[in-house]
């Protein structure tokens, strides 16, 4: 009970504050700079809201030389991560331009463009060959997109994938699995060289966990066309009996906790593998952080053509917007141009980030040898998606990850789990006009 008090109170005030938000902004979606007067002339300063990650932190290394070229002072102002997306908007509502560009999480993107709190870029993005949006791969393109717009710019390109330790598996004998059949299988025999086969998460983060290993293995959280929910279907049953089964070898640390605590379970533990954004890549290579250096590889995560639909892995990573606000707008683009250009990829990567995929970065043996997840990148873009973006997303993660802890920790059965859950959602879509019913 008390894990699961602890995530409701992070997620439902992030999801009631979106909520209420979202009824007092624009019906639309932001355009141009929604009449904002622009001011004349080059800026003193740029003000950009960011959250305590590695991406933002490879931006004030980058800012530094765009004030040196420029004259301009970057500002940042560095804030919890659940707290971005509502300053966002109510910057919006307020019409109070306390900053110019946004750090953003994907899933809250939706909410942010119905509010019309971002501006949109396609003519930025479409003009300017210095940010060369040709270096894109398509599916990277429409990852800043909503409703067909481009409103946000990857800040970095984060698809999961497998970690594993070298060292363990071979001492098994054993190779990274390629299904989750296989990897169920392997389980118990990485258990002997090391003492936890795997970390997973059944806390606050679980129900995108639980997502990654649907969509891999063929399953989806919602109907595409029509949003219905799926989770009480047979298949998604069964991919959820597997993901709880696996919790038996995984550490308490991470089993209570996010990605953050499995990426130190990793780091720090005799923990065999995890699927995590590959942009932890370098918090577990941190030699100052991590026990496992030199001993743990990449590779894609398992897939299983089984379930109804195409299995296809998961993409995340930071995205990066303009307020539409902003008294700064061209400002605020040329910045992100230059800080995302090719010619600074080098600058991310040594700051310890993970760049934006752009396909030189991904073909680029330099960059490959500094962080070889690079490699496997780009093939896991071609077949990679992103959990629907739709604004009531969050409280549908909500609501999943706390039927997660309820059935992991014995409280339900996973139908009866399951079965609530997709009845939860589906008033949450019902209700919002997303799902007819």
């Amino acid at each position: 009970m008390k894990r699961i008090s602890k995530a409701s109170a992070i997620v439902v005030g992030l999801s009631l504050t979106l909520m209420g938000c979202s009824g007092g902004g624009s019906s639309g979606t932001a355009s141009g700079g929604g009449g904002v007067p622009q001011a004349t002339g080059q800026p003193d300063k740029l003000t950009i809201l960011v959250t305590n990650t590695p991406s933002a932190t490879a931006l004030q290394a980058v800012a530094k030389d765009y004030t040196a070229k420029t004259g301009i002072k970057i500002e940042f102002v560095v804030v919890p991560y659940a707290q971005i997306p509502t300053k966002v908007i109510l910057a919006k509502q307020s019409n109070s331009a306390t900053f110019d560009i946004a750090q953003i999480d994907g899933v809250n993107l939706p909410t942010l463009v119905q509010t019309g709190a971002l501006l949109s870029l396609d003519s930025h993005i479409d003009a300017d060959k210095t940010y060369n949006k040709a270096d894109f791969s398509q599916q990277l393109l429409d990852y800043g997109k909503q409703d067909n717009a481009s409103y946000a710019l990857p800040l970095s390109t984060e698809p999961t994938l497998q970690f594993y330790r070298t060292d363990l598996y071979d001492q098994a004998g054993l190779k990274p699995a390629t299904t989750w059949q296989e990897l169920i299988a392997d389980a118990p025999k990485l258990q002997a060289p090391g003492e936890y086969p795997m970390a997973m998460v059944y806390g606050l983060s679980s129900a995108k966990d639980y997502a990654e290993m649907l969509y891999t293995s063929g399953g989806r959280m919602f109907d595409p066309k029509t949003y219905k929910p799926l989770l009480d279907t047979a298949y998604a049953k069964q991919i959820m009996q597997q993901y709880l089964d696996l919790s038996k070898y995984t550490p308490a640390s991470s089993a209570t906790g996010g990605y953050a605590e499995m990426a130190t379970a990793f780091s720090q533990l005799n923990v065999a593998q995890i699927y995590a954004p590959s942009g932890w890549f370098s918090t577990i290579n941190n030699p100052s952080q991590s026990k496992v250096v030199g001993k743990f590889s990449t590779a894609p995560p398992p897939m299983t053509d089984a379930g109804p639909y195409s299995p296809q892995n998961l993409l995340y990573g930071w995205l990066i917007g303009i307020s539409s606000v902003s008294p700064h707008q061209q400002a605020a683009w040329d910045f992100l141009s230059y800080v995302l250009s090719p010619a600074n990829v080098q600058a991310f990567v040594d700051a310890g980030a993970p760049p934006p995929a752009r396909i030189s970065t991904t073909k680029n043996p330099d960059l490959v040898a500094k962080l070889p997840y690079l490699s496997v990148v780009q093939d896991a873009m071609k077949e990679g998606t992103v959990l629907p973006r739709i604004p009531e997303l969050t409280q549908c993660i909500l609501i999943l990850s706390q039927a997660i802890s309820s059935m992991e920790s014995g409280q339900v059965s996973v139908d009866n789990g399951m079965t609530k859950a997709n009845s939860d959602i589906t008033d949450v879509l019902v209700q919002a006009g997303r799902y007819k019913g």
